[in-house]
C-alpha cells in the first residue's frame, strides 16, 4: 500500500501544474460570471460561463493522464521497470486525474452556489430540477472523463508498442484505432443483440420545469460501458506489460 501511495504522490507531482491551472481557470469562470451578472442582469445568461466551465471538466482526466504519460515517456525504460504490474502504474494515473477532477468540480459547484444565492429569484421556480440535474451532470461528467482517460491510456499503450514494430507508421494505426471503433460502435448499436444486452433497467429523468421531454437511460447501458472500459483498461495494461519493449 505504501508503494502505491508513493506512486500516486509521484503522479500528482507530475501533473500538479495542470491541477493548479485548472483551479485558476475556475476562478476566472466565476469572475466572468460576476461580470455577466452586471451586464446581463435578470437573465439566466449570467450562469452560462458556469455551465460551460462544468462541462469542460470532461477533459480533465484525459488531459492529466496524457501529460503524465508524456512525461513518463521521457524516461520510459525506468518507468516500465518499476516493480509491480502495469495495471498498478496506470490506475494510479486514472485515480490521480479523478481526484483532481472531483476537487475542481466541487470547488466550481461551491462557488456556483455562492453566486446563485443573490440571484435565487431567477431560478427559484426551477430549483428542484436544477439541483437534481446538477448532481446527475456531476456524476456523468466523472464517468465520461474516466472513459476518455482510459481511451488515452489504450492509445498511448498501442502507440508505444507499434513504434518499435512499424516505426513512424504507428501514428496511422493509432488514428485508425480512434476512427474504426467509433464506426463499429455505430453499427453495433443498431443491432438487436446490442438492444438485448443494454436495453434493460429503464431509468427515466423528469425535469418538468425545463419544458423538455423525459430523459431515458438504461442500467444495461451503464453496465455495458463499465465492463467495456474495465476491459479496455486491462488490455492497455497487458500491452504495456507484455508488448512494449525498451
Amino acid at each position: 500500500m505504501r508503494a502505491w501511495v508513493a506512486l500516486f504522490k509521484k503522479d500528482f507531482k507530475l501533473t500538479r501544474t495542470v491541477f493548479f491551472v485548472g483551479l485558476v481557470i475556475n476562478l476566472l469562470v466565476v469572475m466572468l460570471t460576476l461580470y455577466m451578472g452586471m451586464k446581463a442582469d435578470h437573465t439566466l445568461l449570467i450562469f452560462l460561463p458556469l455551465v460551460v466551465g462544468v462541462i469542460l471538466h470532461v477533459l480533465y482526466v484525459p488531459i492529466v493522464v496524457f501529460i503524465s504519460l508524456k512525461t513518463e515517456a521521457n524516461q520510459l525504460h525506468i518507468w516500465l521497470h518499476n516493480p509491480g504490474p502495469a495495471s498498478t502504474l496506470l490506475i494510479s494515473k486514472i485515480v490521480n486525474g479523478l481526484m483532481m477532477l472531483v476537487i475542481s468540480l466541487l470547488m466550481l459547484y461551491v462557488m456556483s452556489g455562492l453566486l446563485i444565492i443573490p440571484k435565487f429569484n431567477l431560478i427559484e421556480a426551477y430549483w428542484t430540477d436544477i439541483w437534481i440535474s446538477g448532481l446527475l451532470i456531476f456524476l456523468h461528467i466523472i464517468v465520461i472523463s474516466i472513459i476518455i482517460g482510459v481511451w488515452v491510456l489504450f492509445l498511448w499503450a498501442l502507440y508505444q508498442f507499434l513504434k518499435f514494430a512499424i516505426g513512424r507508421w504507428s501514428w496511422l494505426v493509432v488514428i485508425g484505432a480512434v476512427i474504426i471503433p467509433s464506426w463499429i460502435s455505430v453499427l453495433l448499436e443498431s443491432t438487436k443483440l446490442y438492444s438485448l444486452v443494454t436495453k434493460w433497467g429503464s431509468i427515466t429523468y423528469n425535469f418538468p420545469t425545463f419544458s423538455i421531454q423525459p430523459i431515458q437511460t438504461y442500467a444495461g447501458e451503464y453496465l455495458y460501458t463499465f465492463i467495456f472500459i474495465i476491459g479496455l483498461f486491462f488490455l492497455s495494461a497487458w500491452i504495456v506489460d507484455n508488448k512494449v519493449e525498451v
